[in-house]
Parts: structure tokens; C-alpha cells; sequence
């Protein structure tokens, strides 16, 4: 078990966004980093209580997401295995369920801290701030923290919580913020992607080029391959001729 506090954390973060090449203060597209990073990684609709799933291996990376979760949801759940993935020490496999900061399991707890600071770092939150809400007597509105949450891509709960955390404001006085967060992005202009499950099956990463030459090297039948490509949602029996390109 990692001995970190909450800042050790928080640094920990900071230097990963640093070592991935990120700004300090940038919102992250984690498609892409996930590419860089190969891990493999797989979203499919899951059951309520499952957010999402990491395996580590001396070779490979891989990732499993919950798709029936909202899309913020689904960042943070990335956020949260990434640090099973590259800051938990010894790490090979773990399940995450459904629920947020639970301290009574530690290493669950570090990966939600982490998440928390890897994808709202405090300088990119303080800069999206106006002045008069972050001075003496000022208070953070909801159209702020709809901006907040649109530009880093997390839930209204998670970053309720961070704001708590950096002493931005006191969850509880924001409780009522959690009611009606669609009706409220909608009326002030934004869309509600990111409060919606995609339901989607889609993989990121090069499992089926790996396939495909493990396949090509004579290393797996060609049932094998099939069978594995299905896995990733490819019917590989049944692929439409292309049109010759002009």
C-alpha cells in the first residue's frame, strides 16, 4: 500500500501531467494521452456499481471503462486507474466500484485524490475564476462551476469536491447544485454530453494491430484471430470490399 497523503498526491499528479507533456493549468484529452501511454482500453456498458477496471503486466496496459456512466463520470474513472496504472507501486489488477473518496480502502481512495488533481489541477481552476468571486466576501456561481466542469470534463460532484479541497468553498453550502445539473448546463448554453451515459463499445489502443501481426507471424490460428478481434467489437468474417479510391 502507497504511503501518500493527499499532497503527496497532488504531486504526484502535477508531475504526471508534467511527464506526459501537458500544461500545468490545460484541460487533458484522454484519448489521446491514452494513446500515447498505450494502454489499451476498452469502454463498454457495464452493471450500476462497476466504474471501471485496470490490469498491469510486465508488457501491456489495459484499461476497462464503464460506458453506462455519465461521460464525466467516465474521465474520472480514467483519472482513477491511470494511478493504479503508473503511481501505485506493485500494482497488477484492481476493480472500481461505483462511489467516490472512500478512505476505508486506501489505495481506491489515492486513485480518486489523484484523478481528482491530475484532471482539475488547482492553477487551471484558479485562472477560470472571475476576480470578484475569488476575493474576501466573493462566492463561486453556478455559472462558474458549469464552466469549470464543462472545460475539464468532470461531474458537478467532482468538482464540488476539489473546489472543497483547495478551499474554494465548503461542499455542503453547494449541496443543493447537485439537483437539476442538466436543466441548469442547458440553461446556461452548454450541452449535457457530459452528464449523459454513452453506452458505447469502443476500443483505444493497438490490440488489434497487435492481433493482426501475432496473427500474420503464424503465432495464433486464424480462429484465434477472429475470435480476438470480436472481443474488440471487429468481425473480421465479415468485412466489405472498399471501393478503389480516385
Amino acid at each position: 500500500m502507497s504511503a501518500f497523503n493527499d499532497k503527496i498526491l497532488e504531486a504526484r499528479a502535477n508531475k504526471f501531467r508534467v511527464d506526459c507533456g501537458i500544461d500545468h493549468d490545460a484541460a487533458i484529452d484522454l484519448f489521446k494521452l491514452l494513446e500515447s501511454l498505450n494502454v489499451i482500453t476498452a469502454f463498454l456498458p457495464m452493471g450500476e456499481n462497476f466504474s471501471g477496471m485496470a490490469l498491469k503486466t510486465a508488457t501491456e496496459k489495459f484499461m476497462l471503462v464503464n460506458s453506462n456512466q455519465q461521460v464525466g463520470r467516465q474521465n474520472f474513472t480514467i483519472g482513477h486507474e491511470l494511478y493504479h496504472l503508473f503511481i501505485q507501486e506493485g500494482f497488477t489488477f484492481e476493480i472500481s466500484k461505483k462511489g467516490f473518496f472512500n478512505k476505508k480502502e486506501r489505495e481506491e481512495y489515492n486513485a480518486d485524490v489523484f484523478s481528482s488533481c491530475f484532471l482539475m489541477p488547482e492553477a487551471g481552476i484558479i485562472q477560470l475564476i472571475p476576480e470578484e468571486e475569488l476575493a474576501w466576501g466573493g462566492k463561486i456561481s453556478l455559472a462558474t462551476i458549469i464552466k469549470l466542469e464543462q472545460y475539464f470534463g468532470v461531474s458537478r460532484r467532482a468538482l464540488l469536491w476539489r473546489l472543497d479541497k483547495v478551499g474554494l468553498i465548503k461542499f455542503g453550502d453547494y449541496e443543493a447544485y447537485l439537483s437539476g445539473v442538466k436543466k441548469s448546463a442547458t440553461e446556461h448554453g452548454y450541452t449535457t454530453v457530459l452528464y449523459t451515459a454513452t453506452n458505447t463499445e469502443r476500443v483505444i489502443g493497438d490490440y488489434g494491430v497487435l492481433t493482426k501481426a501475432l496473427f500474420d507471424n503464424e503465432r495464433i490460428s486464424e480462429t484465434h484471430y477472429h475470435n480476438l478481434m470480436k472481443d474488440i467489437f471487429v468481425d473480421t468474417d465479415n468485412i466489405e470490399e472498399d471501393e478503389q479510391e480516385e
